[in-house]
C-alpha cells in the first residue's frame, strides 16, 4: 500500500499536466493506462523437448495472441544434431537400434523438418498463410 502510495504520489505532476483532475482514482487511472502502453512482455520458449508444445496445448494464446521470431532456420546440421541427442535419451527398452541406424533416423527427421519448413513456404505463396515450423 505504501507503494502504491509513493507511486501515486510521484505521478501527481504528469497527471496535471496531462489536464486530467488531480485525484487518487485519476491518478490510478493515469498510472495503469501508462503501465499499459509501455509494458512489453518477451518470453523465451526453447522448441525442442516437449515443455513448448505442453505449454502451447494448455495456454494457447502463448501462440494464437502473440509474434513467434524464429531468427535463422536451423540448419541441417543442428537439426541432425538435436535429432542424435533426443534419440540418445529414449531407452533402448523401446528403441533398439545400433548406431549407424539411429544417425539414418536422425538424417530423417532433419530432412522431415526442412521439407516441412519447404512446404510451409509453398503454403504462404499459395494460401497467403503461416505455418511455424
Amino acid at each position: 500500500k505504501e507503494d502504491m502510495e509513493n507511486i501515486l504520489q510521484s505521478i501527481a505532476n504528469e497527471v496535471k499536466s496531462a489536464g486530467m483532475q488531480d485525484s487518487p482514482e485519476s491518478r490510478l487511472n493515469f498510472f495503469v493506462s501508462k503501465v499499459k502502453r509501455n509494458l512489453h512482455v518477451v518470453l523465451a520458449f526453447s522448441p525442442v523437448g516437449d515443455t513448448f508444445r505442453i505449454r502451447a496445448r494448455r495456454f494457447p494464446g502463448l501462440v494464437n495472441c502473440t509474434v513467434i521470431d524464429q531468427f535463422h532456420p536451423w540448419p541441417r546440421d543442428a537439426l541432425i544434431s538435436v535429432a542424435e541427442r533426443s534419440l540418445d535419451n529414449v531407452p533402448s527398452e523401446y528403441l533398439d537400434l545400433g548406431s549407424e541406424a539411429k544417425k539414418n533416423l536422425a538424417m530423417h527427421m532433419a530432412e522431415e523438418h526442412l521439407s516441412v519448413a519447404k512446404m510451409s513456404e509453398h503454403y504462404l505463396e499459395t494460401q497467403r498463410r503461416y505455418n511455424y515450423v
